[in-house]
């Protein structure tokens, strides 16, 4: 028996970065063509195959490259047996028996989804084998599918019209990956899947874990920052820092690198994925932990002698820190919009990361991370940050202004 899927979008994130790339790919499976997305491990292939699939609304066959797949895994396979087997002996002196066997046909995915029109998601097939693969370079351009000979079916199927297939695959540097055919590859629409830009990963980890802006923001730099020092730029980051999430937020862990705690969770997560010796490793980390402190502490400091941050600091590489290993690339800013410029102001777009003052007695206000600005026509007077007590970053707190 084949199971047929059908896709449910759920907290599927779409940033301005992935519509850009979704709309490409459903323009090309409207057109009639297959596509092929390919990337780094974690960049978000699977997940934008499977919402690809649930926009072309039809059923869903879902396949899985295996080393050990051999083509009748994909068009189906002789199984079973029936035998008939019939005496007669009509004749009390004459007995006559007859005895067949017959195979039954099965098919299997590729076929099923050709014949009935469904979309075929091929997750990372390139780790079959290319000879295997073989039989899609017919069903995807001749749209024609050859089955084995067999007396009780036909040789060949037409392949729907509806048909539509969606590849994923890894580098093939990665280990257990095979080389594509280029026959293959000239049959498909190929997307380079690169690494999610920061904002969509911050958009994922708050929508898939529950965790707020700020703390998702700091989990993801440090992620960045670690993997560029580290040199392993062959998986995405996005896995790491999806894993901090959700352990941070379920079990209370504050989001600070002062942060024990925090410390010991980044070590287990980050350490095995870099790819260098553990000392070095950790020399890294324990690096990138002192300058994220530096950089808040610098950050407290300037507000403290009221220079409010207008720009976003540019980010400083390891070469350009100097002697006092201070790195400000991760200090979070803010930005507070007076209540005049708030009244005309239009309703934010779902991932603006702006927040709009409307009270002038507002308690205390957390802020996402964006530019400092100072309060313009309020003149709000600015104190110094009070003590933390969850995982943002940073809190400003505002006087109302004396009658």
């Amino acid at each position: 028996m084949t199971t047929v899927l059908k896709a449910s979008p759920r907290q599927f994130v779409a940033t301005p970065a992935v519509e850009r790339v979704a709309l490409r790919a459903f323009r090309y499976l409207q057109s009639g063509y297959s596509v092929h997305l390919r990337g780094a491990a974690g960049t978000g292939k699977t997940t934008l195959a499977l919402h690809l699939a649930d926009l072309m609304a039809r059923p869903i066959m879902l396949i899985f490259g295996d080393d050990e797949f051999k083509t009748s895994d994909l068009i189906g396979n002789q199984t079973g047996y029936t035998r008939k087997k019939v005496v007669d002996n009509y004749i009390h002196s004459v007995v006559k028996v007859e005895d067949e066997m017959r195979q039954h046909w099965v098919d299997s995915r590729l076929t099923l989804a050709c014949r009935e029109g469904f979309t075929l998601v091929y997750d990372e097939f390139n780790r079959s084998r290319p000879e295997v693969n073989n039989v899609l370079l017919s069903a995807l351009e001749e749209k024609l599918l050859v089955l084995p000979p067999n007396n009780n079916r036909s040789e060949y199927i037409r392949v729907s019209p509806h048909f539509r297939a969606i590849f994923t695959s890894n580098p093939e540097e990665y280990c257990g990956v095979h080389a594509t055919q280029d026959a293959l590859l000239d049959r498909l629409v190929t997307i380079n899947m690169p690494e999610p830009d920061e904002l969509t990963q911050q958009e994922i980890a708050v929508h898939k874990t529950g965790i707020d802006r700020e703390s998702a923001l700091i989990i993801i730099r440090l992620v960045k920052a670690f993997r560029t020092r580290t040199g392993n730029e062959k998986a995405s980051g996005l896995r790491s820092s999806l894993m901090l999430s959700k352990i941070c937020l379920e079990h209370e862990i504050l989001v600070m690198p002062e942060n024990s705690e925090f410390r010991d969770v980044c070590q287990d997560i980050l350490l095995s994925r870099a790819g260098l010796p553990i000392d070095e490793a950790t020399s890294i980390l324990w690096n990138i932990f002192n300058e994220m402190i530096q950089a808040d502490v610098m950050q407290s400091h300037q507000v403290n002698q009221g220079h409010l941050v207008s720009e976003p600091i540019a980010a400083a590489s390891p070469s350009e820190v100097g002697a006092s290993g201070l790195a400000i690339d991760h200090a979070p800013q803010a930005r507070i919009i007076p209540k005049s410029a708030a009244a005309e102001a239009e309703p934010a777009a779902e991932f603006e990361l702006t927040a709009v003052v409307e009270d002038d007695c507002s308690s205390d206000l957390e802020l996402p991370a964006e530019s400092q600005e100072s309060g313009g026509s309020s003149n709000s007077p600015v104190e110094n940050f009070p003590p933390q007590t969850s995982g943002s970053a940073f809190a400003i707190a505002q006087k109302p202004r004396k009658k």
